[in-house]
């Protein structure tokens, strides 16, 4: 198969069981009472989670732009109808067609075509069989399926917009706004990474009014992807398909390059370590990708100036702390007075891109240098490291495993199964 990898031999959790089967004692235990301490352990390291109704779980709700929201748009659809809301009051907008401007003013929505120009407080576009083409300036053309909402943000600068679309055409254009790969295996396995995300999502997401974000906070999504149908293969034939672990949905994360090894979620977000989130080794399955090694170097004057400005803090040296992969644990800066100021590593690689550039510190597998009056940071990989790699996808997909086969090793210890088996129409999430 090309790559090949240790199996693991032993379950975590039995490894778990064993270490606590010796008890000293100059009495055995009855057979019932030893039934009933294996159930309570079981009990005890199962987590109990929330349960997603899945007869919710047909569409997802999408904000649009919200990293930069529009003040005017075009839409145009030529088999779509308009809703319009002006205060309690609904009404429908006599077109064959929606074609024409959305635009804000003074707290409002303004609609205008070659018939009519309406001012709303919001308006929903319902659409069932065509896509609807929005075209922004910052963004140009795009074209979405499924109902769209539009409403004033909460600054009344932007314009709000949810796009309500079934689950499966969601993924597919995940699938290609994520993955622009031409592999089927590969795109198989983020596209059932992508649904349990979704999945996930509908049930844990804090806002009333959507699911996911369309950026990288959630999953990147630009609408459909016409002429590239191998997404929508993936998503088809991976249908209703989701990870699960312990019957349980998992939270299913992913980056675009680990390195050569993927890291723990508690090493980068902090918290409880999941099970099916550990570190692998992937024999540098990802090594195809641009982001594989990186360098950067920024003057050290301007890092002390960033620090100063930022913290207050003089910088004079630092310690490093990584685990046993090369990850950067933590960052700890010394000052003159042997004081400290220290973050997690992710916490200090999104400082230094928020301020200087995106792509500064790709991962926290770098090494950190200081040379005639520079930093330099060398490293591997770009995003979190946790869980998938999507370039680690590619490689194991041409060294020919299925996408089964990378998923369960990507994710220790998960199920592949598909919704359309669970007769109780409810799952319960890994929390």
């Amino acid at each position: 198969m090309g790559i090949q990898f240790r199996a693991k031999c032993v379950p975590f959790f039995m490894l778990q069981f064993l270490s606590t089967q010796y008890r000293p004692s100059g009495v055995f235990l009855p057979l019932i009472t030893g039934l009933i301490f294996l159930l309570q352990f079981f009990i005890q390291n199962v987590p109990s989670g929330e349960s997603l109704d899945l007869n919710r779980a047909d569409s997802v709700r999408v904000s649009l732009y919200n990293l930069n929201r529009p003040d005017s748009l075009q839409l145009l659809n030529n088999s779509a109808g308009l809703i319009l809301y002006k205060g309690s009051i609904k009404d429908t907008l006599n077109s064959n067609s929606v074609n024409g401007s959305l635009y804000i003013e003074g707290g409002r929505l303004t609609f205008q075509n070659q018939q009519t120009e309406v001012r709303v407080d919001s308006l929903t576009l319902i659409s069932d069989s065509s896509s609807t083409r929005l075209i922004t300036d910052n963004f140009g053309y795009r074209h979405y399926s499924g109902q769209l909402r539009f409403k004033p943000d909460g600054t009344n600068r932007g314009i709000f917009i949810v796009n309500t679309v079934d689950l499966e055409t969601y993924i597919a254009s995940v699938v290609g706004s994520e993955m622009d790969f031409d592999d089927p295996e590969a795109l198989k396995s983020q596209a059932v990474v992508s649904r349990t995300y979704a999945l996930w999502s509908i049930k844990k997401s804090p806002y009333n009014e959507f699911d996911l974000y369309d950026h990288e906070s959630s999953q990147v999504y630009v609408g459909d992807i016409p002429g590239k149908p191998r997404y929508s293969e993936a998503a088809e034939s991976t249908r209703s398909e989701v990870l699960t672990w312990s019957n349980q949905l998992i939270l299913a994360v992913f980056s675009s390059t680990c390195g050569g090894s993927t890291v723990d979620n508690a090493a980068v977000w902090g918290g409880q370590s999941h099970p099916y989130l550990s570190s692998q080794q992937d024999a540098d399955a990802c090594s195809p990708s641009p982001h594989f090694n990186w360098s950067y170097t920024m003057l050290e004057s301007d890092f002390r100036q960033l620090i100063k400005q930022y913290y207050g803090f003089e910088f004079v040296d630092k310690q490093i702390e990584n685990d046993l992969s090369g990850r950067v644990q933590k960052v700890m800066l010394t000052g003159p007075a042997d004081d400290t100021l220290t973050f997690t590593g992710n916490e200090f690689r999104l400082f230094i891109n928020r301020q200087e550039d995106p792509m500064a510190i790709r991962s926290t597998k770098y090494r950190w240098t200081r040379s005639n009056g520079a930093i330099i940071f060398e490293g591997k990989g770009l995003g979190h490291g946790v869980g998938l790699c999507q370039w680690g996808s590619l490689g194991l997909a041409k060294a020919g495993w299925n996408y089964k086969d990378i998923l369960t090793f990507y994710f220790s210890g998960t199920k592949i199964v598909s919704l359309d088996n669970i007769e109780s129409n409810t799952i319960r999430l890994y929390n």
